[in-house]
């Protein structure tokens, strides 16, 4: 906080990058840190998030064609699990109420229904990383544990 509204915020009026008033979310510094820095958070987040996705993804392609039974270590019965098209289908009705919900509040002049779809998707990867680097799963994301059970295959 120190270097960023002493040191960056005089250096980003100095040099035009925002040359509103300070308090500004648009033109003036406080807009300027609060977008660079929500920046540099997602690229680090998405960045971090390669070798878990690196990892799944060699193991799903290596597991096609040699017939690989690799099942989850599920304590529930086959019957009392929730059907894979229900979640799905949860999702991408959540995502249409969400997106209708949006427009109707915000109108055709606010935020556009890409950006919306933009910000579900980025969500569900945000999600998914803080689950993965979590130190305690068990007890910090014990909501998000269903929904990321690939993190558990070995």
């Amino acid at each position: 906080m120190l270097v960023g509204w002493g040191l960056l915020s005089p250096i980003s009026r100095y040099y035009g990058w925002a040359p509103g008033p300070v308090d500004d979310m648009t033109t003036g510094a406080r807009g300027w840190i609060l977008w660079i820095s929500l920046a540099i958070m997602t690229s680090d987040s998405l960045v971090a998030l390669i070798p878990t996705v690196w990892e799944y993804a060699s193991k799903l392609v290596a597991g096609v064609g040699h017939g690989s039974d690799d099942r989850d270590s599920e304590v529930e019965m086959e019957d009392r699990l929730v059907p894979i098209q229900w979640v799905l289908w949860g999702i991408a009705c959540c995502m249409v109420i969400g997106i209708l919900l949006v427009r109707l509040i915000f109108g055709n002049e606010g935020i556009k229904p890409w950006a919306t779809l933009l910000s579900f998707g980025l969500g569900a990867l945000l999600a998914i990383l803080g689950y993965v680097t979590c130190p305690f799963p068990k007890t910090a994301f014990n909501s998000c544990k269903g929904s990321c059970t690939w993190r558990n295959r070995s």
